[in-house]
């Protein structure tokens, strides 16, 4: 399975380290949490430490951008050095406009939908996707409990994307563990985003261990 740490639970004064721990567990990605305390009741980064994170690792960069105007800043982020844009279904803003807007741009992208939205919210703007974003918690903190109808979710995506001949990665966010990891890459997931998980114990067997799966 795909790992992509959530760096919003390292140690940010050992950043070059804990990234370097990833590298060595075998992550195939970061994921880089982006709220504003409007979207989200929490404030976390900005360009100027995605450009940090940029010089530590040549990996790809997912900005999650939980912003009510992703698309005021999304360029921003991308110009820092992140890789791929995902952005919410329940963004107040036309989704789709933004997706067009990122398409023209060549800037790659991936859809999120929160634990409390369909994923049939989500069809209408697969077809350019590289990533569906499965949100296993409510968004906004780490260190939440997984909400296991996450799981039913993905069963539900992964046939859609199968039958339709999509070319889209089913990513899970939030309260990810070894335990339900297995069980979201049995129902179709590609890629597990962690954070307090891999960040409160040994970084890199935890990588390793999700890796494995």
């Amino acid at each position: 399975m795909k790992v992509s740490p959530s760096l919003i639970s390292a140690r940010l004064e050992f950043l070059a380290d804990e990234i370097e721990k990833c590298h060595a567990g075998g992550a195939s990605s970061f994921h880089l949490d982006v709220m504003d305390g409007a979207f989200v009741p929490n404030l976390t980064m900005g360009p100027d430490l995605v450009k940090a994170i940029r010089k530590c690792t040549s990996l790809s960069l997912e900005c999650h951008l939980m912003l009510e105007r992703p698309d005021k800043y999304y360029r921003s982020f991308f110009d820092a050095g992140g890789n791929i844009m995902l952005i919410h279904v329940e963004s107040p803003i036309s989704t789709g406009n933004l997706l067009k807007e990122l398409k023209n741009q060549g800037i790659p992208y991936g859809v999120v939908i929160n634990p409390e939205t369909r994923f049939e919210m989500a069809k209408p703007f697969l077809e350019n996707a590289e990533i569906l974003l499965i949100m296993s918690v409510h968004p906004g903190f780490s260190g939440q409990k997984f909400i296991p109808d996450s799981i039913l979710k993905v069963k539900e995506a992964r046939k859609y994307i199968d039958e339709n001949g999509l070319d889209v990665d089913i990513e899970v966010d939030g309260g990810i563990n070894l335990e339900n990891a297995a069980a979201c890459r049995n129902a179709g997931a590609d890629i597990a985003v962690s954070a307090s998980y891999i960040f409160s114990e040994n970084v890199e067997e935890r990588v390793s261990g999700l890796r494995d799966l």
